[in-house]
């Protein structure tokens, strides 16, 4: 594909250095993540990915009397239903899995 288009664009400068230091981590040079980038939109008519905006983080004086019980007592069944672990447990386990290889 003939390359003949130029694109200019101003943007913040923080953003770009965390993207410049991840796409050379990756070995992808900027052009060609945002040729990429294009050649996705044109491929999904679209964009590649949902907008969305984050979560809102739900903080307990948000939740209701039921739904704290509710959370409680999932948390007591996953506990004494044996479907949870120690983190103590956990840590072992994981320690164990890096020594094999896993």
């Amino acid at each position: 594909m003939q390359k003949d288009s130029t694109i200019s664009l101003r943007i913040d400068a923080k953003l770009k250095s965390d993207v410049e230091k991840i796409l050379d981590d990756l070995g992808i040079p900027m052009t060609t993540a945002i040729t990429m980038y294009f050649s996705q939109i044109r491929i999904n008519n679209g964009l590649p990915f949902t907008p969305s905006l984050p979560a809102k983080p739900k903080y307990y004086e948000d939740y209701s009397k039921d739904e704290l019980v509710k959370i409680c007592e999932d948390g007591a069944e996953e506990y004494y239903g044996k479907k949870t672990v120690s983190s103590n447990y956990a840590e072992k386990m994981m320690k164990e899995k890096m020594k094999r290889g896993l």
